[in-house]
Parts: C-alpha cells; sequence; structure tokens
C-alpha cells in the first residue's frame, strides 16, 4: 500500500471519529440552542430559496421547513456522512478471518451506526427542551445504512474493474 494511501486513509478515519463525537456532542445540547442553530440553517436555506423564487418559505411555513431541514440535514444527511467514513474507516481496518471482511465490515458498521442514533438519543433524555424519539433513531439509521451501502456499492465497482482488468492481462 503506498504512502498516499496509507494517509488517506487515517485521514477518512479521524474524519469519521469527528463526525461521530459531533453528533454524541450535539445529542447534549440544550434544546434552545439546537433549534436556535438548526433554525439558522434554515432562515440561510429560506432566505436562498427565497431568492430564486420569491414568497416560497413564508412565516407561515417556516417552522415546518425548519423541522424538515432538522431531518434532512441534522440526522439524515450527517448520519450518511458517518455511514460513509466510519464503513469506510472500518473497511480499511479490520479483519475477520473466519466471517470474512465484506460481510462482518458491513454487520460490524451498520451496528456501529446503529448504537451511535441510540446514543445520540438517549443523550436527550438528561438535555432539558429535547426528547428521545425513536422515528429519530430510524432516520438516523437510514442515513447510516445509506453511507454504508455506497461505500460497499464503490467497492464492490472497484473488486469488478481489477477483475475484468486481470482478465484481459
Amino acid at each position: 500500500m503506498s504512502k498516499k494511501r496509507i494517509i488517506f486513509n487515517w485521514i477518512i478515519f479521524a474524519l469519521a471519529i469527528a463526525i461521530n463525537i459531533f453528533i454524541l456532542v450535539n445529542g447534549f445540547l440544550n434544546g434552545d440552542v439546537s433549534t436556535k442553530e438548526s433554525d439558522g440553517f434554515s432562515k440561510a436555506a429560506a432566505d436562498v430559496i427565497n431568492s430564486i423564487s420569491e414568497d416560497t418559505i413564508t412565516k407561515e411555513n417556516f417552522p415546518k421547513f425548519a423541522g424538515f431541514n432538522r431531518k434532512l440535514f441534522g440526522h439524515f444527511l450527517l448520519f450518511t456522512a458517518s455511514g460513509l467514513t466510519s464503513t469506510f474507516a472500518f473497511h480499511n481496518f479490520i479483519k475477520h478471518p473466519k466471517l470474512g471482511k465484506s460481510y462482518f465490515v458491513l454487520c460490524f458498521s451498520f451496528l456501529f451506526g446503529a448504537v451511535i442514533a441510540v446514543l445520540s438519543e438517549l443523550a436527550q433524555l438528561t438535555t432539558s427542551g429535547r426528547a428521545f424519539s425513536g422515528i429519530d433513531i430510524l432516520i438516523d439509521s437510514g442515513g447510516y445504512l445509506l453511507g454504508a451501502l455506497i461505500i460497499f456499492l464503490c467497492l464492490f465497482i472497484c473488486e469488478l474493474k481489477k477483475k475484468k482488468t486481470a482478465v484481459l492481462q
């Protein structure tokens, strides 16, 4: 393995750790702080949308828009990023001789993602203005699974290309 590849693998590993720590730390944020952060993002997104099509996001529909953004960006896409980086890191650093690398890594990775999803929701039980949500765990797990499956699809395509190249030679 080249030195650049080793460095790249460690960068992805560090990024996976950072994303998962970010997720867990944000689970402990006070409800007012969490809402203020996500509303700031939603207001910026609403401004962009309204600059394209005026009065699309209004004061009346902003709460629904902000809630959708919170679920899409704060849950689904954040966990997709976690699934991408964590699964790639697990693929590069975990080997199981009896179960086979791909099967074991996929199972381990999804279990890891589910644990992070549950822990981030359990953290909210100790925080004022927040509540545990089973729906959020499903959204988080779905995002994580999407990220993991994207990595496995890419790895599968790379394997096919390697086999095709070997056959042609």
